[in-house]
């Protein structure tokens, strides 16, 4: 068996079980997807129909747990395969006592009803296998496809060549056993053999690779050769005597030594386990064979989260197999109902649909968020502008006030810079013409200025305009009349401009006026 590093190989067995099942833990946690079917809880029933009893047992996995919650066989009155509608009965029996409701049904069949051979095919196969596998299953087994249940596994593929095992069934014999589960509201989802249901066991508990397994009854036997987790051949038959060791070694021998051969051609330690309902004596068997043996027991094995009362010798191992290989996410089990066909994972509709809603609303939040966020940005700015309106109404007239202040200033200013002469003309006769001189009209071009009015005496006005920088050729340019009414002289002056500047005039003597 496995080395000891402890002594005992059953210590060191157990040992190495718990440390390869806290590594798939650790796996299973570090890479585990949302969309991972552990995520989904699953109930699942297996019914293993034997030559002398049928075993059922239930179980349920959730977050990759695996739990065995009961498990009963139900012995045959008379020898032979129970009767469809016995098994179908029985079951229904059984859920409605262990309150098991809408479960999965796997049905585990005798390995009498099957057949189980290797077969070598070319790589090439690989990228179409089970229509490969369907056209040659005629040629593997002596069933036609349609007339069949099947299933094959890879078991290695080197050299160009595909080393592959293949499972049929008669479909006439497994129908009646489907439709009367099916009438019992036990539809059937999987169907393999008690042999690969047991594999299943061994592999999921002892981590087991390559072995020989028996399952030894009062008067039938049956047997297989497990590589990998996969059950690569098979036999079964009944014995001649009372189950002696003789008879055990003639009935059983002859089928073990061809595997014990065809394993130490593949360089693999041949391994025997044998499980017996009788308490049977394998000593001679062990001697025999030479090869380490192991019988199976339930002080050897444990039952996954098995919380009822203590296990009995009575423990429909392949029953709890085929449990475990429907639940168990590694098993290597096959299922004869797929007939070949891979069947591809999907993500449960249930969170698909929780996915997708969590995307929508994300996506919506995405996208109107930050418009509502914006929103509320511009509703804070109009209450503050509104608190505000006042203020800015009275910031809004003295700014127009401005404007039209603004606007007058640079109308006074244009006017001062286009009309600087004319001022200038203008103050320099307010400045020389006495207060009594009125004057109602002046006309001032670029070189002559005309002014006409009323004075008490206009002789006195032509020497003060003469006396000024900005004029010279003072002259009447018309007689002056006396106005009788107004008791004044109305005269009509005209001059000439002496250059007037920007700058201050300077006076006729040189000096500044």
């Amino acid at each position: 068996m496995i080395n000891n590093f402890f002594g005992d190989p059953e210590t060191s067995r157990k040992m190495q079980s718990a440390v390869r099942r806290l590594g798939r833990t650790l796996k299973t946690v570090l890479f585990l997807s949302p969309a991972n079917e552990v995520f989904i809880p699953r109930k699942q029933i297996s019914i293993a129909v034997g030559t002398e009893l049928l075993s059922i047992a239930h179980g349920s996995r959730f977050l990759n747990r695996i739990k065995i919650a009961g498990y009963k066989t139900y012995p045959f009155q008379e020898a032979g395969h129970s009767l469809p509608e016995t098994v179908a009965s029985t079951a229904a029996l059984y859920c409605s006592q262990a309150n098991v409701t809408h479960p999965q049904v796997m049905l585990c069949i005798p390995k009498a009803w099957t057949i189980i051979r290797t077969t070598e095919l070319p790589a090439a196969a690989m990228e179409n296998l089970s229509d490969v596998v369907a056209y040659e299953l005629d040629r593997i087994t002596p069933l036609r496809p349609d007339d069949a249940y099947y299933d094959y596994r890879i078991l290695k593929a080197e050299g160009g060549r595909l080393q592959v095992a293949v499972a049929a069934a008669r479909r006439e014999t497994i129908d009646p056993y489907i439709k009367a589960l099916a009438e019992k509201g036990l539809p059937v989802t999987k169907i393999d053999t008690n042999l690969a249901a047991v594999s299943a066991y061994l592999h999921y508990v002892w981590q087991e690779q390559d072995l020989i397994y028996l399952d030894i009854g009062s008067k039938t036997y049956e047997g297989g050769l497990l590589q990998a987790g996969v059950v690569v051949a098979g036999c079964t038959g009944s014995f001649n005597g009372n189950g002696s060791d003789e008879c055990l070694l003639a009935d059983v021998g002859e089928n073990v030594a061809p595997w014990i051969e065809r394993m130490e051609k593949a360089n693999v330690s041949p391994q025997l386990v044998v499980h017996s309902r009788d308490g049977v004596q394998y000593a001679s068997l062990e001697r025999q064979l030479r090869i380490p043996l192991q019988v199976l027991t339930n002080d050897n094995l444990t039952i996954p989260g098995f919380q009822g009362e203590k296990a009995g010798d009575d423990v429909p191992h392949d029953a709890v197999g085929g449990v475990l290989s429907s639940l168990w996410t590694k098993s290597k089990a096959m299922n004869l109902l797929h007939r070949g066909r891979a069947t591809k994972t999907s993500p449960p509709l249930t969170l698909t649909v929780i996915l997708g809603a969590i995307l929508l609303a994300m996506g919506i939040l995405a996208l109107f968020l930050p418009l509502h966020l914006e929103n509320e940005k511009v509703t804070a700015i109009d209450r503050e502008i509104s608190a505000r309106k006042d203020a800015v109404k009275k910031i809004e007239s003295l700014r127009k006030e401005y404007s039209s202040l603004q606007d007058e200033f640079k109308a006074i200013e244009g006017f001062k810079q286009g009309k600087q002469i004319t001022l200038q003309i203008l103050k320099e006769m307010t400045v020389i013409l006495p207060k009594s001189v009125w004057l109602t009209r002046g006309r001032i071009n670029d070189a002559t200025v005309a002014i006409e009015g009323y004075a008490t005496s206009a002789t006195d006005i032509l020497p003060r305009i003469e006396a000024s920088p900005y004029f010279s050729k003072v002259e009447f340019s018309s007689p002056t009349m006396r106005d009788a009414r107004m008791n004044m002289d109305r005269f009509v002056i005209r001059m000439e401009l002496e250059g007037i500047k920007k700058e201050e005039p300077k006076a006729k003597n040189g000096k500044k006026q």
